[in-house]
């Protein structure tokens, strides 16, 4: 299956909702928080789309020589099929066009699928946010992973 990726419009919060709904069931963001995120300044997100319907979206933000990914998500049965890394990619790109010099995200310490992904694409555990997701068992530590743009992992950087 082929998929594409495109800028996420700050007037799409609505729809947004309903795919981060599809994507996080237990934790969704509703449109009001997501019509914030995507009028921060420096705000910024793409949609991945399959067959003309949304399958997965990041939503990130230009700290000024940091990206940070705010959130990430791929519909469960379209998952493990290379959308998030694309997904994933389209902020590396849009980071080094800002020239940001990192890109930084927070996973759950127990989601292993998100963990591999992230460190096949380079990132690297730089700090912990203890007991900070909620689980129905307790609460799970949050890993924040970092990964240099491409400028930098090609060593073309400062």
């Amino acid at each position: 299956m082929t998929f594409q990726t495109s800028a996420i419009p700050r007037a799409a919060a609505v729809p947004l909702s309903l795919l981060h709904r599809a994507c996080f069931p237990e934790e969704p963001w509703e449109a009001d928080a997501l019509e914030r995120i995507l009028t921060l300044s420096g705000g910024f997100g793409f949609c991945a789309w399959q067959e003309d319907r949304p399958v997965g979206f990041v939503l990130a933000r230009d700290l000024g020589g940091e990206t940070e990914i705010l959130s990430i998500g791929v519909l469960p049965e379209r998952r493990r099929r290379g959308i998030a890394g694309a997904l994933l990619s389209a902020v590396f790109a849009e980071a080094e066009r800002r020239g940001g010099d990192s890109v930084v995200l927070e996973v759950a310490a127990d989601n292993d699928p998100a963990r591999r992904l992230y460190a096949g694409l380079g990132f690297v555990a730089v700090g912990r946010r203890p007991r900070y997701y909620s689980r129905p068992s307790g609460l799970v530590d949050a890993l924040i992973l970092r990964r240099r743009t491409r400028a930098e992992a090609c060593g073309r950087g400062s």
